[in-house]
């Protein structure tokens, strides 16, 4: 398939001759103020020149059209054409359509809207069906993008975005998935849902941490910086801004450098540093002058005319202003001439030319004269042909109605009749459904709250028993060691085999006292009450005696201010997967690891062991398997159990607090 070559129309080439004059306006200011056209630009420029074959002349000629967004507009829509010239005469089909791409870019950088939008969907046209293209068709969605922005079409503008992110994956390209993500975060932005737009360029910016990718699109760090802005946060704006200035410069992108400046002078200004403002936008100005986008030169004018008037400079604010207005009236952006012709007042009247000031007053009450006529008339004009549409389809439709109004009552009555019997039936079974669930979730509530009371009591009576054992068996158990030691004193002429009894006597009042004060603090551990939880955890380990378990234990977070009775669980179910390993891993090494953040304990306990078959159908009666599932529904977690025979275990459990 091949497409006729763009013929501009008369109004086309108008416009094209007034932006290569500003060009030409531009190219002088340059050699005044010694800005220059970009390194990579110039560089491509050469090799272009240099290329030998149509091939090689094409592929320069496309790489520089890249550029796009540091070059003229004209300048753009000439090698444009002049690629896609080539591309047809060597039969290049996929050439051509790049080619039409940037004719397209250009076109939208000229303002000429749906002139872009056509050449967009020619190349989308030539495209359908060709899978390999991915990139290609990304790149013309996202151009598309760009042009419902400039329209406010910003439903659109998101769909094109998810489109290019969906190109994009496909073909596996990162700075198309930003660019996507970008472009729909710029669309949220614009209608003013800021927290969804800041959402969107933060999926952007997570979506590689190549920086220096990150750093070739340097207008994501410009729209990160409008989103804090709009919610308040100058610091991170600042922040935001200063690198998309410095990315900008670094890539010589002049298009996000000049938007970056523009903005971080909005912010100097509303931040209370003003006297920043003036460097940032006469650097601007500069820099939409030399790319030739008109629509954005007389707003950046207009901007620094404004500073020029608040700063005491009218004379600057004055010239910039008159050098505005003859920008926009020459490209007709009537809208701008409002902005013009206010700021061009405030710097009269901060000049204190009362005389000028008034006539530049009726100047803005004659242009609004002038542009609420005309849009009354357009208004008027559209109302009556919408009406005498309107007008014709009610007679038709009135039509309609009358002669299908006798066939609508008979169909009403049947399809009410029909839809009550319908709806009778599933409310019922409805009905009948919400009693099942109502009454198995009361039973489930029931078991829940008995499981509940069980374990509570369990853990009163432990506290009792481990009370009393420490409390009054332990404390005996000392005092009859002490009276026997007491006694001994007095038992000097015991010949060797009454010395042994006694001695053995001793010995077991010592084990017993130990082994009840252990048990005590198994079943109530004294960490709890002398210094939290994690401790707890870290005694029941270290006093684990085999010496050939190795045993690793970590805690992060903080576990001070988490309810004792959800500690104490936990405790519990640590103990037991411990007991669990001692008694049958065989294991060498043991690492515990307790972490808790974002409002969630997470508990791992891992063993280089024996293991187990966990699709083994006794493991569902093993107790002590019971007791931690048991536990760990108590507190509305989750467990995950991970062995295989000859490969260790591995218990998580997830308890939210």
């Amino acid at each position: 398939m091949k497409l006729k070559t763009h013929q501009p129309n008369t109004i086309l080439l108008i416009q094209k001759h007034f932006i290569v004059l500003l060009f030409l306006a531009g190219m002088l200011f340059q050699s005044h103020t010694g800005f220059s056209q970009t390194k990579v630009i110039d560089d491509l420029k050469q090799v272009i020149q240099k290329a030998q074959s149509p091939k090689e002349k094409i592929q320069a000629i496309l790489d520089l059209c890249d550029q796009g967004y540091s070059l003229h507009s004209d300048t753009l829509m000439a090698y444009a054409e002049r690629a896609r010239t080539i591309a047809q005469e060597q039969n290049d089909l996929r050439d051509e359509v790049w080619a039409m791409y940037y004719e397209a870019f250009a076109l939208t950088n000229k303002g000429l809207i749906d002139s872009s939008l056509d050449v967009a969907n020619q190349c989308l046209q030539i495209l359908s069906g060709k899978s390999e293209d991915q990139v290609l068709q990304a790149n013309v969605l996202n151009q598309k993008g760009r042009c419902y922005m400039r329209k406010n079409q910003y439903k659109e503008a998101i769909d094109m975005g998810y489109q290019v992110i969906d190109k994009a994956e496909k073909a596996r390209n990162i700075l198309l998935q930003i660019k996507g993500k970008t472009l729909i975060g710029w669309a949220y932005l614009e209608i003013g849902q800021t927290n969804e737009a800041l959402s969107w360029h933060l999926k952007a910016l997570r979506t590689t941490s190549d920086t220096m990718l990150l750093e070739k699109y340097g207008i994501l760090f410009a729209n990160l910086a409008l989103n804090y802005r709009g919610l308040g946060k100058t610091d991170s704006s600042l922040y935001y801004i200063s690198k998309a200035i410095n990315y900008s410069r670094k890539n010589e992108n002049l298009f996000a450098l000049s938007n970056s400046l523009a903005i971080q002078a909005q912010l100097y200004t509303t931040s209370g540093k003003s006297q920043l403002a003036e460097a940032p936008l006469k650097e601007v100005v500069a820099i939409r002058k030399l790319i030739g986008d008109p629509f954005y030169i007389v707003s950046d004018m207009a901007q620094l005319g404004l500073y020029y008037a608040d700063n005491k400079q009218p004379d600057k604010g004055i010239a910039i202003c008159n050098e505005g207005i003859a920008i926009a009236r020459q490209y007709k952006l009537d809208t701008k001439l409002f902005f013009l012709f206010n700021t061009l007042a405030e710097n009269y009247k901060a000049q204190g030319d009362t005389g000028k000031y008034a006539e530049v007053l009726e100047q803005i009450i004659s242009l609004k004269d002038s542009i609420y006529k005309t849009n009354s008339a357009e208004a008027l004009a559209e109302m009556q042909a919408k009406y005498e549409v309107q007008k014709k389809e009610n007679t038709i439709i009135q039509q309609k109605y009358d002669l299908t109004k006798k066939n609508y009552f008979i169909y009403g009555t049947a399809g009410l009749l029909a839809a009550t019997l319908l709806f009778g039936y599933f409310y019922f079974q409805n009905r009948k459904k919400n009693q099942r669930i109502k009454l198995q979730t009361m039973e489930m509530e029931q078991k829940k709250k008995t499981i509940q009371a069980v374990m509570q009591a369990e853990e009163d009576e432990r506290k009792r028993i481990a009370g009393d054992l420490h409390d009054s068996v332990a404390q005996k158990m000392v005092v009859a060691k002490l009276n026997l030691e007491v006694l001994g004193n007095h038992l000097n002429g015991l010949d060797e085999s009454r010395k042994k009894i006694y001695n053995n006597i001793t010995a077991l009042l010592e084990e017993s006292t130990t082994e009840v004060r252990n048990l005590s603090h198994s079943m109530m551990p004294q960490a709890f009450s002398h210094s939290g939880f994690t401790n707890a955890v870290k005694d029941l380990l270290n006093k684990i005696e085999a010496p050939e378990l190795k045993i690793n234990f970590s805690a992060e977070g903080n576990f001070t201010n988490i309810k004792e009775n959800t500690t104490l669980m936990i405790y519990r179910i640590i103990q037991e997967c411990v007991q669990n390993v001692l008694k049958h891993a065989g294991a060498t090494r043991l690492d515990v690891a307790m972490i808790n953040e974002n409002n969630e304990i997470d508990v791992t306990i891992e063993d280089n062991g024996v293991g187990f078959n966990t699709n083994d159908a006794g493991l569902a009666k093993n107790n002590g398997i019971k007791n931690i599932r048991s536990r760990i529904e108590y507190l509305n977690g989750t467990l995950d159990i991970n062995s295989n025979p000859g490969k260790g275990t591995m218990i998580a459990f997830y308890i939210p607090l």
